[in-house]
């Protein structure tokens, strides 16, 4: 029986990834530097132990997703896989946002390091993957995910503004700022997961095996469908994350407004967060791969635009570019998870079983390998090229050149994200239709 998706239900289902996001942009933003220059790390050392952590999650995230499919309980397939990761991430949070330096060493940062991504990765995997069966039309898909992708917004934009209010408290110092990051998160994990656990149904039951797993992985390499989506999900992870390492930056040398860049930062994520309704109503519209293309050509063409209004002290260029370059970022993420949630309706089909925490597990670590690869190509492209590094001796050319970097690699990036839209084959008519069949296939067996 198809669930009523009513508000209730839509925000304890995405509540919790409230505080998901906000344990997730600190990791990369706020705690290299205070392990490094706080704690007294050595900086390589640090970054490498980030590095191998995350590269970790290309074989824990596929092996988690077919754990989270395979083992379900009598109380569904994917709500104690929630309730298992929440004592795993505050555990690991607390050792990590919160450590003891008598405690801190390389180990140390590692083990807790991947403590957290494996429960951030049990907790995204199931999530994901329930959204997946507890919305099962094409257009309640694109609500659900568009709700989970409001609270994500939420969690980033209440994440940046913490350490504003703790430099207001006058403890603007590095330890402070991931302590009252972490003790947001030790809070919300708690208050935001109950309603998930209570109201969120979770009753399917894994479909009788109509093949081996050797035959089902053949059938997932052939999806082509599948393989657009995660080539999109690469591109647009590697898109937006080599913009915002290097956002700083350009506030920095190319506007030399270093004091406006986390506010302006809050302007992005509110402004995604305000015009997700939008982009819901236009999926609804004109179909989640035409909204998609709109919101790829549209963040181009804002994209690009800044090459021609970019300048020392534009106050107003920077805050208005960033404001309507975060319009367009909300769009993919969500578009992208409810086209891949109708994917694994196909491969049920094709298949006879219910996959969703593979097909998910190998979409989290696509968005994964776009962020990490972001890093480097963007900063090994800046200085290679161009010779630009931070400092005090920063040529113009350097700075020209960041600039030339910072509009380049994301807009080509979105350019490649259109192609696999074009001539995307699983419409909202033929999504119908396997819905049809599955339900016939069901009522038969």
């Amino acid at each position: 029986m198809a669930v009523v998706l009513n508000r209730r239900i839509l925000g304890s289902y995405a509540g919790v990834t409230l505080p998901m996001a906000a344990m997730a942009m600190p990791i990369t933003v706020y705690l290299p530097p205070f392990y490094s220059a706080g704690l007294g790390l050595d900086l390589a050392v640090v970054g490498l132990i980030f590095t191998l952590a995350r590269v970790s999650d290309v074989i824990t995230d596929p092996i988690m997703g077919v754990l989270i499919d395979k083992y379900d309980t009598r109380w569904g397939r994917r709500k104690h896989w929630i309730a298992l990761a929440i004592p795993i991430l505050l555990l690991s949070v607390y050792m990590v946002f919160l450590p003891d330096p008598d405690w801190v060493s390389p180990m140390y940062l590692g083990f807790w390091l991947v403590m957290l991504y494996i429960g951030f990765t049990m907790m995204a995997i199931a999530h994901q993957s329930w959204g997946a069966e507890l919305a099962t039309s094409y257009d309640d898909r694109s609500r659900l995910f568009a709700w989970r992708e409001i609270f994500v917004l939420a969690g980033m934009t209440t994440v940046l503004a913490i350490p504003a209010f703790v430099e207001l408290m006058d403890q603007g110092d590095t330890a402070a700022k991931v302590a009252s990051m972490g003790w947001f998160c030790l809070i919300a994990f708690p208050i935001t997961v109950i309603p998930t656990l209570l109201f969120v149904p979770d009753t399917s039951k894994a479909t009788a095996m109509t093949v081996d797993w050797v035959e089902a992985v053949k059938v997932m390499v052939k999806n082509t469908t599948m393989w657009r989506l995660l080539f999109l999900d690469f591109t647009t992870g590697l898109c937006f994350s080599a913009s915002g390492v290097t956002y700083i930056f350009v506030a920095t040398y190319v506007f030399e407004l270093p004091s406006h860049a986390s506010f302006a930062l809050l302007l992005f994520f509110l402004s995604s967060f305000m015009f997700m309704p939008l982009w819901l109503k236009a999926a609804y519209l004109y179909g989640k791969d035409k909204t998609t293309r709109i919101a790829l050509i549209y963040a181009v063409v804002i994209q690009v635009s800044l090459f021609f209004f970019a300048e020392p002290g534009a106050v107003w260029v920077l805050w208005g570019y960033t404001l309507l370059f975060g319009i367009a970022y909300g769009a993919p993420p969500t578009l992208i998870r409810s086209m891949m949630a109708d994917v694994t309706d196909v491969d049920e089909l094709q298949t006879g079983t219910k996959r969703a925490g593979l097909f998910f597990a190998v979409l989290t670590t696509t968005g994964k390998l776009g962020s990490a690869i972001a890093v480097g190509l963007t900063f090994a492209f800046v200085e290679i090229f161009f010779g630009f590094t931070p400092g005090d001796e920063v040529t113009q050319e350097g700075v020209d050149g960041l600039l030339i970097t910072y509009i380049a690699i994301p807009a080509s990036m979105l350019l490649l994200s259109i192609l696999p839209m074009i001539g995307y084959p699983l419409s909202k008519e033929k999504h119908a239709e396997v819905s049809r069949q599955l339900q016939l296939k069901q009522a038969a067996a």
